[in-house]
């Protein structure tokens, strides 16, 4: 009898010390996208604009893996891994765009190291005040289609409803070098990079949004690369407006501020997203987009700010060429590389096109135009033309495979003379691409 109390009682104590993680829930997500391409500009790193130039084709695939340590609705632990290859491997002098058997996972034998972090966070939902908080490695987008920055950082965000309105408060410290070899003495925090952010969002009604946002950059660290200014102040609003069948997202920001202690900035951009239901199952989207520019590199600056060249996109242009496009993975470049607002000159972009589905198959055509908004001692600011069009079929829920296709019609500031032209190169032939993809979401 002694002994079966013992038995039932250590039954009990390993049930009651297994009830927290029996109510713990382990949740997995994540992605696998294959893309592969013939093209006469791609090369996997950036593009290439020459006068006879000709196609090759290379293929590259990502994974993304989520992880989420969830205690409760109210408490969890975010984590995010990627993982990037190109096949047959990349590495060597990205610079000049050689490449040795090393530098990813996708060489011979693989074994690379190519595990990379994209998030670690604590997400909760402070039970006195109702906030919700985000602390770590975390994702953060602007309120402006992503122009000025969409990137992971290290800091934290607080976010609060208040009846209709939903207010954002955050904090993130995006480069620090104040203990790197060149800053012997510097104590930590002298060097560093910073962004606060407040954004509001106001719900007028169910088919208003309104919103508002202050967004400061203070950077001490002296590094171009963390943005070359030294502070940066953008006030901006923005609305979500559903009209019947049409849906509406302008946008408008101001940015002013010190490039250096003697030169200020002042520069704008502003835009507008949308679409129209057309049919059942189809709709017409469209997107315009201005940042201002400068026509000389002294003095005071007007080019349209950003935090960095490779963090900024324009997704809903829906572009392979002209503009860096939303689906890439390791191929995110255009002809114009990343750099959206082209060396402070800005941007003028008029965008369109159509997608649907039929069934199974999903398709969408489009076509762009872009060119810079100021131009310097004789350049031609004309960036160029595109089409394409892309085809697809959901071969299960979650996995599709399409083909795709873009041509563009350069202009003379990427394929004219020496002096018509801010890029490119003389008589660069026309860009084109294809692109076939196969894509798992779980």
């Amino acid at each position: 009898m002694k002994k079966k109390l013992v038995i039932l009682g250590a039954a009990a104590l390993t049930a009651a010390a297994a009830v927290p993680a029996l109510a713990f829930e382990n949740e997995f997500h994540g992605m696998y996208k294959f893309m592969g391409y013939e093209s006469n500009i791609f090369n996997g790193i950036k593009t290439h604009l020459k006068d006879e130039a000709g196609s090759g084709w290379h293929a590259e695939q990502r994974a993304r893996l989520q992880y989420i340590a969830k205690a409760s609705d109210d408490l969890k632990l975010v984590t995010h891994f990627e993982l990037d290859s190109r096949f047959g491997g990349r590495g060597g002098d990205t610079a000049s765009n050689t490449y040795t058997a090393k530098g990813d996972a996708g060489t011979l034998d693989a074994d690379a190291l190519s595990l990379e972090t994209k998030n670690v966070y604590l997400d909760f939902n402070c039970p006195i005040t109702g906030t919700n908080v985000k602390v770590g490695l975390q994702p953060w987008a602007d309120s402006y289609q992503s122009l000025f920055l969409l990137a992971d950082m290290t800091g934290a965000q607080a976010t609060k409803k208040f009846g209709a309105v939903t207010a954002n408060l955050g904090w993130f410290r995006y480069d620090d070098d104040s203990l790197d070899a060149g800053a012997t003495g510097d104590k930590a925090g002298n060097k560093t990079a910073d962004l606060i952010v407040a954004d509001t969002k106001f719900a007028l009604n169910k088919d208003v949004t309104l919103g508002a946002s202050y967004y400061n950059v203070q950077n001490d660290t002296g590094v171009a690369a963390s943005g070359n200014y030294e502070i940066l102040h953008m006030i901006g609003v923005n609305a979500d407006i559903k009209a019947g069948a049409a849906t509406l997202k302008p946008f408008a920001a101001y940015q002013f501020g010190e490039k250096t202690e003697t030169n200020d900035i002042k520069a704008w951009g502003a835009g507008v997203v949308g679409n129209v239901k057309a049919g059942t199952s189809g709709k017409v989207n469209f997107a315009a987009v201005y940042l201002s520019g400068d026509d000389n590199v002294t003095g005071d600056q007007k080019g349209w700010q950003n935090v960095g060249d490779t963090t900024t996109y324009f997704n809903a242009a829906n572009m392979w060429l002209i503009i860096p496009s939303g689906q890439a993975i390791n191929s995110l470049t255009s002809v114009i590389g990343r750099d959206l607002n082209n060396n402070d000159r800005g941007l003028m972009g008029l965008f369109a096109g159509y997608d649907g589905t039929v069934g199974k198959v999903f398709y969408n055509a489009n076509i762009g135009y872009a060119a810079t908004a100021e131009e310097r001692s004789g350049e031609d600011g004309t960036i160029g033309t595109e089409i394409n069009a892309q085809v697809g079929y959901k071969l299960f829920d979650n996995m599709s495979v399409s083909a795709a296709g873009a041509y563009a019609f350069l202009g003379d500031g990427l394929s004219g003379n020496s002096t018509e032209r801010f890029g490119g190169a003389d008589n660069a032939d026309d860009p084109w691409m294809l692109n076939t993809q196969i894509s798992y979401t779980f």
